[in-house]
């Protein structure tokens, strides 16, 4: 990828200033997302185009275990993820209930949470992983 300006300057962060965390109701399904690349980390899935277009867009509230970890990545599209609660951490930068975060092509980072988080994650396509072993779309290689 080449770059008139860095990702990273067309990145923002907005805090919508919620009064509290927001939780989500007991009866949304959650399950295991991404084992072994995205240990600690659920997702519960509102739409996926990726089944029809591996270059489709996602939309997903994902839970993070307290101590989740997700190895780095770099995101070829756009990506908006909104903090509904918890600390949820980008590259040891800290975020928390009411920040609203935009990634730009090009941006690289890992995620984690010390206490556990929920957050609403928007891919506008999907991400292509930084690790060893993994192919593109996070899966492992069958090689």
């Amino acid at each position: 990828m080449e770059f008139k300006t860095p990702p990273d300057q067309r990145d923002s962060v907005i805090n919508l200033g919620f009064p509290q965390d927001i939780q989500l109701p007991d009866s949304m399904q959650f399950v295991p997302y991404q084992k072994g690349l995205r240990e600690g980390v659920d997702i519960s899935v509102i739409f996926d185009e990726t089944v029809n277009n591996p270059k489709g867009p996602d939309l997903a509230f994902l839970r993070y275990e307290p101590g989740a970890y997700v190895p780095g990545h770099v995101h070829m599209g756009f990506e908006t993820v909104l903090v509904l609660n918890g600390d949820y951490i980008e590259n040891g930068q800290v975020f928390t209930a009411g920040n609203f975060i935009v990634r730009a092509p090009g941006t690289c980072h890992s995620m984690a949470s010390k206490g556990g988080c929920t957050i609403l994650a928007s891919r506008y396509i999907p991400v292509k992983q930084l690790v060893d072993g993994l192919a593109d779309d996070g899966k492992k290689d069958a090689k």
